[in-house]
């Protein structure tokens, strides 16, 4: 490097690392010619070098950050790689000609000029500053070994796409040609337009070797990228479904992608490919992208692309947070929802993850907190980042969900825990009247289990003193549904009392509940309240009218079986006279009861209610007592 033309070779790789001030120091070392002589430098080198140096100023590379961290005022962008000066322009085409003349000489040239140690240099350094052609492809330099690797490849064919930038285009300039290149439309402008199309056919190319190429290893030999992000768009989750990951984690593959703008499939590739550290680095990538204003998606020429890819590649930063969010949740349910709420511009999509986050840990104190004895929820996670209302209204969300998904439990957790206690006493009334009649073991353990949920709310939210829920039933004027919870609460025991084959505190009971008529007076009376009753009771009240009579042909049976001894060995006494008439009269009101409660059931048509035969088999258990 320090011999005859040593310059070249130092040159070359400080354009290789991007750093044109380096280049630029080595370049006043050396004097420069006027001449043909290929082991100095042209004054169009010089001043082209110079005018990239200044462009880089304090900056690492050229291609660092062109506002300095937004310090720089953007007045001063209007001068880029992306819309370069007229000035910067002419000493492009300067060079240029130069190298398409050292081309010409050299294809020429049989001997000493090709046997100069800095001529592949001189040539490769000449292509890269005149932007004729990228060194990756240019014949000239095709045995020179300078582009060896992938890294080579891209950074050649990505530097060359720069330098078609055309300056004179007023369709680019200022800061606005510092963004990407291209995104998920046509991609440019005039002055970008050949730019992209250089972009484009890298794309093209990194697409069609696939991972296979890039990788070392061959486990994702038969996968394609762009199937990781077709399979957002059908709802799948990404992240670590590869039995085998390659040694790269994917980003052999995935920083081709990148640097030829391919952003939705290089996320997808690396989360799918790269296991749970995959699905990491992209989820958090994504992220940074998103922050930094670059459109997630896969940069083409093609205005009308896919609709459905189109989608996809929208769909994969939320799908990314959300599946990275679903592998914390088991761990730190926190946690996970940070991650959530970091998509703030998704509105809805954020409000389903934050239900399924609900509904799938079950962690409903962390999230939402506890119901405090004035009535109100207690601050938790979910109000770091949501109004009260907008909690609420989640809550409230994620119960109807869990009702869907069959689970009514969790749905009545929620509702308490949203205040919607007139949504939450609508469920409970429902459940209760669904196995108020249960007639299988699994039946019955789901009546127990919602009497049990339902005393453990009235002794919590319904205790003596406490009356912010007859308090919230009254302002959305739903006090009725506390008043069915009342009956239907009744109604259970009654039916455990049928069960238990406890007559006299079943019958007991229902007169005290005066569903039933006790006088042909209250018929009318009693038909109007059926009428007033819930839905959910009126739909079981077969139930109800069939149980109460068989209590009472049971306590009408076991009272006429106690009067046989009261006139045993044939002896009448004035006691036994007296017990005798006393019973004849309780059955003679019994039978009354009977007669009644068969004609109201005739009235309530009940078997339009229920299954066909309740009225026939009331109508026999009356004609039992006769």
């Amino acid at each position: 490097a320090e011999g005859r033309g040593g310059v070249w070779l130092k040159l070359f790789y400080c354009l290789r690392c991007g750093d044109l001030v380096a280049a630029n120091s080595i370049l006043q070392q050396f004097g420069t010619t006027s001449s043909e002589d290929m082991s100095h430098v042209d004054q169009s080198v010089s001043n082209i070098v110079s005018q990239l140096a200044q462009l880089q100023q304090t900056q690492e590379t050229i291609f660092g950050d062109s506002t300095s961290g937004n310090t720089r005022p953007a007045q001063l962008l209007a001068s880029s790689l992306l819309c370069p000066t007229q000035p910067m322009s002419h000493a492009r085409r300067t060079v240029s000609d130069l190298y398409q003349r050292t081309k010409t000489r050299s294809s020429q040239s049989v001997g000493a000029a090709m046997e100069e140690p800095f001529h592949h240099y001189r040539t490769a350094c000449l292509a890269m500053l005149g932007g004729a052609e990228s060194i990756s492809e240019a014949s000239a330099l095709a045995s020179s070994g300078l582009v060896k690797t992938v890294e080579d490849y891209l950074y050649a064919s990505l530097w060359h796409a720069i330098c078609l930038a055309d300056g004179g285009s007023s369709a680019v300039g200022g800061a606005g040609a510092l963004g990407a290149v291209g995104g998920m439309g046509a991609g440019g402008g005039g002055g970008l337009r050949k730019v992209s199309e250089a972009v484009a056919r890298l794309s093209v190319l990194v697409n069609q070797w696939g991972p296979s190429y890039f990788e070392q290893d061959d486990a994702h030999a038969s996968g394609s990228a762009s199937d990781a992000v077709a399979y957002v768009a059908q709802g799948g989750t990404l992240g670590g479904h590869n039995e085998k990951l390659p040694s790269s984690g994917g980003w052999a593959y995935a920083l081709p992608l990148l640097a030829s703008q391919q952003y939705a499939t290089a996320l997808a590739y690396v989360a799918e490919a790269g296991g749970g550290l995959g699905l990491l680095q992209a989820a958090h990538l994504g992220v940074v992208m998103g922050v930094a204003g670059v459109s997630i998606g896969d940069f083409s020429l093609d205005g009308g692309a896919d609709a459905g890819k189109i989608e996809s590649q929208l769909k994969l930063l939320p799908m990314l947070v959300a599946s990275y969010s679903a592998s914390l949740q088991g761990v730190d349910a926190g946690a996970a929802l940070k991650y959530l709420v970091l998509l703030s511009d998704k509105g809805k999509f954020v409000k389903e993850q934050v239900q399924r986050l609900l509904l799938e840990t079950h962690q409903f104190t962390t999230l939402a907190g506890t119901i405090q004895p004035d009535g109100s929820r207690s601050p938790a996670a979910l109000d770091a980042y949501f109004s009260k209302k907008q909690v609420s209204a989640i809550l409230v969300d994620a119960a109807q969900h869990a009702m869907r998904a069959g689970k009514p439990a969790d749905a009545a957790e929620l509702l308490v825990l949203s205040g919607r206690f007139g949504a939450l006493f609508e469920l409970m009334n429902r459940e209760l009247a669904s196995y108020l009649n249960a007639t299988t073991p699994e039946d019955f353990e789901k009546r127990q289990f919602w009497f049990r949920a339902a005393s453990q709310f009235h002794a919590i939210h319904l205790a003596s003193g406490r009356t912010y829920v007859q308090t919230a039933l009254d302002d959305d004027g739903n006090l009725s549904l506390g008043n069915t919870f009342q009956l239907l609460m009744n109604l259970v025991v009654f039916f455990d009392r049928c069960r238990e084959q406890q007559w006299e505190g079943a019958w007991v009971l229902m007169d005290n509940l005066q569903l039933l008529p006790k006088t042909e007076s209250e018929m009318t009376v009693k038909l109007e309240a059926f009428r007033a009753l819930d839905n959910c009771v009126r739909r079981v009240f077969h139930h109800v009218v069939l149980s109460a009579m068989e209590a009472l042909c049971h306590l009408f049976r076991t009272t006429k079986q106690s009067g046989g001894g009261a006139v045993a060995g044939g002896v009448v006494s004035n006691n036994n006279v007296n017990q005798q008439n006393a019973i004849d009269q309780r059955l003679d009101e019994f039978r009354t009861r009977a007669r009644l409660l068969v004609t109201f059931a005739r009235l309530l048509n009940l078997p339009s209610l229920g299954d066909g035969d309740t009225y026939v088999r009331i109508s026999q258990l009356e004609k039992n007592m006769m």
